[in-house]
């Protein structure tokens, strides 16, 4: 079996100023554009985001923050119509940053 160590085994060879436009390639990358939602989404988002909260369910939440995206999993404590949903350990979530949810009942 051949094992290939990549850009490892060349980092030697190559100038400073290569290394780090490489690094900078491979970050830009993995950016992902934020997911735009219609309108007909973003009521349906409302609307589970509410349920959620009256009926004290957990839900995993699909977030965009910094050109990526990530779940974050928890039972929704507060909704403030200026900071978003917060969880009950505290964490807190921006709407504009939700682009989708699912309630684990």
């Amino acid at each position: 079996m051949i094992r290939d160590r990549g850009n490892i085994k060349w980092n030697a060879m190559m100038l400073p100023e290569h290394v780090k436009v490489l690094r900078e390639w491979r970050e830009k990358d993995k950016y992902e554009e934020k997911p735009t939602l219609d309108e007909g989404a973003l009521q349906d988002l409302n609307e589970q985001l509410l349920i959620a909260f009256t009926n004290r369910y957990e839900v995993e939440l699909k977030i965009w923050h910094k050109g990526r995206i990530f779940k974050a999993t928890g039972k929704i404590a507060k909704l403030h119509a200026e900071h978003g949903c917060t969880f009950e350990d505290g964490r807190t979530f921006s709407f504009e940053s939700i682009y989708g949810i699912t309630i684990m009942e």
